[in-house]
């Protein structure tokens, strides 16, 4: 994905959030995860979620996922 949900070009900056909010999001599917470390990652995930949300970047609800 190069552009928003708007279609304009991503940044470097959004390019790279996005990479991480990809990366916290497969790791929360992993079902192997330490509860310690689950929990970790879904609140790690949920402000980024937000942030990925607020710049158009894209549009999902975590719950309808079970995160």
């Amino acid at each position: 994905m190069s552009t928003d949900l708007l279609g304009r070009e991503l940044t470097a900056t959004e390019t790279r959030l996005l990479a991480a909010y990809d990366t916290l999001r497969a790791l929360a599917a992993d079902d192997d995860l330490a509860p310690c470390v689950a929990a970790g990652v879904r609140a790690a995930l949920a402000p980024l979620a937000v942030v990925v949300t607020d710049l158009g970047l894209r549009y999902e609800h975590l719950l309808d996922d079970g995160v």
